[in-house]
């Protein structure tokens, strides 16, 4: 599971997320049963990345820490005061849309900053306008050849799952373990 602990999903209201029942895949039942990782299911989108935006994730604490980046800038983080007077900073989790656009950066570059959302498209057509105007930034995948441009959306998800893990890590790519 690549060190994910959430799968947020909207809409798919006809797919059974408990994990005895038939549409959760085996290599995430018993992740899901030892509380690994769950799965989150909005009726829609917008609820969906409404609830992602109202997370955060600590940044660091008394210290400057690495801002989170939208397209290049530094955007708001968070500085919160604990009862102690500790000051804990907090950055907004990114959502980042995989999809082959020239805002798009190369996955194989590690281009992550901090916690990250996933968004994954249809597999037909990728993002829609409205998914893609709710996404901090882009990564593609580059495939190279004159073949089509598209992945399955289970293999695009595992490619940018893995990458994003080796980076959380610290490995970077070629390294070897």
């Amino acid at each position: 599971s690549f060190g994910c602990c959430v799968v947020f999903v909207a809409g798919q209201r006809k797919f059974d997320f408990d994990p005895n029942g038939p549409d959760v895949p085996n290599a995430l039942r018993s992740h899901i049963m030892k509380g690994y990782m769950r799965i989150e299911r909005f009726d829609k989108l917008n609820e969906c990345v409404s609830h992602i935006r109202s997370l955060s994730s600590e940044s660091s604490t008394e210290e400057s820490g690495t801002e989170l980046k939208k397209g290049g800038d530094n955007t708001n983080v968070i500085t919160e005061e604990t009862k102690d007077g500790k000051k804990i900073k907090r950055s907004p989790i990114r959502i980042v849309g995989v999809e082959i656009d020239d805002r798009s950066v190369d996955v194989e570059s590690a281009p992550f900053v901090g916690d990250t959302a996933f968004m994954m498209g249809n597999e037909g057509q990728g993002l829609s306008e409205k998914q893609k105007s709710l996404c901090d930034g882009f990564v593609k995948i580059s495939q190279y050849g004159n073949g089509t441009a598209s992945l399955n959306v289970n293999v695009a998800a595992s490619i940018v799952l893995h990458r994003f893990h080796l980076w959380s890590r610290g490995i970077e790519v070629g390294q070897t373990l």
